[in-house]
């Protein structure tokens, strides 16, 4: 191994959330019951017709959530990220977002019929070179935007084995169940956070095969971007990952066009290679948030707007830019990748 991966094991580690006194256990009871009652919506959703099953979701989380506080957040973001809009813009654009999320969680639990079908999904005009470009192996760094969670859709298409990273629940068991319906997208494993993953994600990208990472959301110990003309955290992990392996560093996104139809969005991140290494990745990270922006404004209501992307002080003000993805006061992170 090159050198020590303490920066990407930080960045890759997940955070826990700590009940006041330090606690942070859930009662048995407490999983239990919502892994019972994910199973009762899963005998549904999992076996209706997904075209009336993504609708109905879509339907009820479009009626329910912007009553909750969470829909506030959601216009208080899009007044910060898109100040040009109107109010009655923002708030059809927050409205129909949720119409999408339920969309997403309906489509979640027969993800396997999507990627099978994949009719469904129509590709990039430029799939092919992009394919070639990735056969010996690539960084896909997709967004939450459209579906994110059919991205497996294009490895498998180009033939690659594809890798994912994602963030375990809290609930054993929800996490296994809903764990078991994701694996067949992903053949060449399904990865949580954790405090050791960027060995084994280096070492499988080495190897071939694809890895799948979903980078557009908040991360305080990563690096400052600009997103929307604000000043946002990132994950530089793609970045650090691509400029490592010699990878291509792929952005995609899944948009949807109408039900449960989509169209693949693909766009190859430049990961410049010069003496400034921390340099090179704000810039390949930086890229790739200018990606998901332009994606995301052709379809803001599929994006979530409920996520602190921008972490702003009691002013509104943003956090001032970090130039290095490890903080310079952190000399037991002196041994990063090269």
């Amino acid at each position: 191994m090159d050198q020590n991966l303490d920066v990407e094991d930080r960045v890759t580690a997940p955070r826990q959330r700590r009940r006041k006194g330090g606690r942070t256990r859930r009662s048995r009871v407490q999983n239990i019951a919502e892994y019972v009652a994910v199973r009762a919506l899963g005998l549904i959703l999992r076996h209706a017709p997904i075209d009336i099953t993504s609708w109905a979701m879509g339907a009820l989380m479009g009626a329910m959530m912007p009553l909750t506080s969470r829909h506030r957040r959601a216009l208080d973001h899009l007044a910060y990220a898109m100040p040009e809009l109107s109010v009655q813009e923002r708030g059809k654009i927050a409205r129909n977002m949720w119409h999408n999320l339920g969309r997403v969680m309906a489509e979640a639990f027969q993800i396997d019929k999507l990627i099978a079908h994949t009719e469904r999904v129509r590709l990039p005009a430029d799939f092919d070179a992009q394919r070639a470009r990735a056969q010996d192996g690539l960084i896909a760094a997709t967004a939450h935007l459209g579906n994110w969670e059919i991205a497996g859709v294009l490895p498998r298409q180009a033939g690659i084995p594809f890798v994912g990273v994602y963030q375990a629940l809290h609930n054993p068991y929800v996490e296994n169940y809903l764990r078991a319906m994701r694996e067949p997208a992903y053949p060449g494993g399904l990865f949580s956070k954790g405090p050791k993953v960027g060995h084994e994600l280096v070492r499988l990208a080495r190897s071939g095969a694809g890895i799948g990472l979903v980078a557009d959301f908040r991360e305080l110990r990563g690096v400052s971007v600009r997103f929307f003309g604000r000043e946002a955290t990132a994950t530089p992990l793609p970045a650090m990952l691509a400029r490592l392996t010699g990878k291509p560093l792929i952005a995609g996104a899944i948009i949807r066009t109408q039900g449960v139809r989509f169209n693949v969005m693909m766009e190859e991140i430049n990961v410049p290679i010069t003496d400034d290494r921390d340099a090179d990745i704000l810039d390949a990270t930086q890229a790739l948030h200018d990606a998901y922006e332009r994606w995301i404004r052709l379809a803001p209501d599929q994006w979530i707007w409920t996520h602190r992307k921008w972490a702003r002080g009691p002013d509104g003000s943003s956090p001032k830019p970090r130039r290095s993805p490890m903080p310079d006061d952190r000399k037991d992170h002196a041994h990063v990748i090269r």
